[in-house]
């Protein structure tokens, strides 16, 4: 394994540069993602209380909930994404079975959950575009490199 503290490692393959930016932009688009999603709280709160019959007050409660919970995992992931991107730039080549593991848990929690949406379809598309660059024989032949 190399010093985190090294610079980065020198001919950085055009594919591997590429997964790091849709890594980083599937991060930022959670994050933004949920930070828009507060601003629907009434709206959540309206379905909650039409959809199950709870009282305005529970619902409240219920949709600030859901959005804790959906903010909290926005940020886990988003952290989990950058920074096992970043580990594979340091060419520790686990990160990348790791940051793919990541992937593979959040995509198959999106299936799982039934819900689909626009926002739903670009998280599955970035990810598998960042996988894909992350796989491709340029990035395998460069972490296996000179360490």
């Amino acid at each position: 394994m190399t010093n985190t503290s090294e610079p980065v490692p020198t001919g950085v393959p055009r594919t591997l540069r590429a997964g790091l930016g849709l890594w980083a932009a599937l991060g930022v688009f959670l994050l933004v993602r949920a930070v828009i999603s507060w601003t629907d709280l009434g709206a959540l709160r309206g379905r909650l209380v039409a959809a199950s019959g709870l009282l305005p007050e529970r619902a409240e409660q219920l949709a600030r909930d859901l959005l804790v919970a959906n903010t909290i995992l926005a940020v886990v992931l988003a952290l989990g994404y950058a920074g096992l991107a970043w580990l594979v730039l340091r060419r520790h080549s686990w990160a990348r079975i790791a940051v793919s593991l990541l992937a593979v848990a959040h995509v198959l929690l999106l299936l799982l959950s039934g819900s689909w949406s626009a926002s739903n379809l670009i998280v599955l598309v970035l990810a598998a575009l960042a996988w894909a660059c992350f796989w491709r024989r340029e990035t395998s032949e460069w972490l296996a490199g000179d360490r």
